[in-house]
């Protein structure tokens, strides 16, 4: 049974890893240079620009104004306004008044070039974020623009009828840009979109297993579904009672609407554009688009476009928190994420706040770590005559009778021995969830996001460049393996010796901040393994310490 079990963890884990690495729970700036016959403004900050300055702002029409307007409304030529805080930075073209660059401040691409949410897509069905879409195609009109303090008006109208007006808000603080549009005309039917993909992905992000691209969350009537974009063959529509949030995500930031008004449908559209892999080769990549469509003639709310951030969506609400989960222990991991944070809050460093982290979780573990070593060791010192019971009922394999017997003769073996053939494993089984939690803690988590570690470690979230954690890693593994006691037969020893090679190979295109925590782990771990055998006797003091127990004793 001891065997068994010990088996059965050791394969968990790797079947737990190897399953993270296929299916993981896993940049360069788009331009944001206006076209040729663009005419240039100048843009302030947190206000518009041009336009901003010579127009006042412009109070939103009534419903009734709206209909009553036989005049058509455009501008003479293009222009871009920009409107921003201190989190984030949006610029808006007046053609189709939609955005064309949305950039968060506080973050970097790994060029460490502003970190733009605006995905370059050479595709001419693609469309920008609060862009309209009609049945003749993606909106293309060149708006009239007023803009005042962070907020920016656009109108619309073809003196036939058809009438928009877009009215968009920055908030003095945050990441919720708030768009209320109302269409009014003899179009059949009319969406928004979203945006088509999320952000352009840099050569490490490509690299990164763990790093997950522009998938599409819906959550709809309180249920959140995720639409993988490799996965994502055809056009896709869903049509709920309430739409809580729609939009997309990547391991780290999202851009999702958060509706005010009724949502009919949700569309989640399909496109490809060319990437170059790593070999250099042209490849055609999925990009999803997402379109809603309104129940009414407008559409209102807010246009959360944000980092990945713990706190920040437990305080936003609305079902975006489920956007960040850290698998099946995600309470453990949230403990264990804000115990990081406070660490590194006194060290001011992600990697030495690892090791911090992961020596507080071994000193809690060691009365465990210790039952587990001295139940192992007392498993060994029986195992001959454990072999040799088996060995008495070798011929009646098949006889239940003589199985129980021997069973009971095992027993009595433990009982006599004092030994729990479940004391080794236990313990084990007992750490698996904390394992795991911080297995998904540190893969996930947008803290080690470019967190620098030391020298050759600039980044904590990709992998070790030269992979010298990892092969740390795998020698200390073995190492740890060797210094403990030995349990089971000769095969499942040899099962056991394989497997620092197989961690370590898989290690390597791991986040070095989680190779760093098994490193770290492991370390501890033979420390504690050798203060163990050295309480029970079966490690000797140093020569200098036995000559001075030797006086004692004269």
């Amino acid at each position: 049974m001891e065997k068994r079990l010990l088996l059965a963890f050791v394969l968990s884990a790797v079947i737990f890893a190897v399953w993270s690495v296929l299916f993981p729970p896993p940049k360069p700036p788009r331009p944001v240079t206006p076209p040729a016959h663009v005419a240039a403004t100048p843009l302030v900050e947190n206000g518009g620009g041009a336009a901003a300055e010579q127009a006042p702002a412009a109070e939103p029409p009534s419903p009734t104004e709206v209909e009553a307007s036989p005049e058509a409304i455009t501008a003479g030529a293009e222009e871009s306004v920009r409107l921003g805080n201190d989190v984030l930075e949006l610029i808006m073209s007046n053609r189709g008044a939609m955005i064309t660059s949305l950039v968060l401040r506080r973050y970097t691409g790994d060029e460490g070039q502003p970190l733009e949410l605006v995905q370059t897509v050479a595709d001419p069905r693609h469309t920008l974020p609060l862009q309209l879409v009609s049945e003749r195609g993606p909106d293309e009109a060149l708006y009239r623009v007023a803009c005042a303090e962070r907020t920016c008006r656009f109108e619309w109208a073809d003196g036939l009828g058809s009438r928009v007006i877009k009215t968009v808000t920055v908030p003095a603080q945050g990441y919720g840009i708030e768009a209320d549009i109302e269409r009014r005309g003899p179009a059949a039917s009319w969406a928004m979109s979203v945006g088509t993909g999320l952000r352009d992905r840099g050569k490490v992000e490509k690299e990164n297993r763990f790093s997950t691209w522009g998938d599409v969350v819906v959550e709809a009537d309180g249920k959140l579904e995720r639409l993988r974009r490799q996965k994502l063959k055809e056009e896709k529509e869903i049509r709920p009672q309430t739409v809580g949030f729609a939009g997309f995500e990547d391991t780290y930031f999202l851009n999702t609407w958060r509706p005010a008004t009724p949502i009919s449908a949700v569309r989640v559209e399909r496109l490809e554009i060319n990437e170059t892999n790593d070999k250099g080769q042209e490849v055609k990549e999925p990009v999803l688009e997402v379109l809603l469509v309104p129940k009414g003639p407008e559409i209102k709310g807010e246009l959360f476009a944000a980092p990945k951030e713990y706190d920040l969506l437990q305080k936003v609400d609305h079902g975006l928190d489920q956007t960040l989960h850290f698998g099946f222990f995600h309470p453990i991991s949230v403990f264990f994420l804000k115990a990081l944070r406070w660490i590194y809050a006194g060290v001011g460093n992600w990697g030495l706040a690892i090791i911090l982290l992961t020596l507080a979780i071994r000193v809690v573990l060691f009365p465990l770590m210790h039952t587990s070593t001295v139940s192992m060791r007392k498993m060994q010192r029986v195992q001959p005559k454990v072999k040799a019971i088996q060995e008495k009922y070798k011929k009646h394999k098949g006889d239940a009778q003589a199985k129980a017997k021997m069973n009971q003769e095992m027993m009595e073996l433990y009982k006599i021995e004092g030994v729990n053939p479940m004391g080794g494993c236990l313990p084990m089984l007992v750490q698996l969830p904390i394992l795991w939690a911080l297995y998904t803690l540190f893969a996930y988590a947008i803290e080690l996001r470019h967190a620098p570690f030391i020298f050759w470690i600039h980044d904590l979230s990709t992998k070790d460049p030269y992979y010298v954690t990892p092969i740390l890693m795998t020698a200390t593994m073995w190492l740890q393996q060797r210094l403990a006691p030995q349990a089971g037969d000769p095969q499942q020893q040899k099962i056991f010796r394989m497997m620092p090679l197989i961690f370590g190979i898989m290690f390597l295109g791991f986040p070095s901040g989680l190779v760093l925590y098994w490193l770290t782990n492991n370390v501890i771990t033979i420390l504690q393994q050798e203060i163990t055998l050295h309480l029970i006797g079966e490690r000797s003091l140093p020569r200098r310490g036995r000559s001075a127990a030797k006086g004692k004793e004269r």
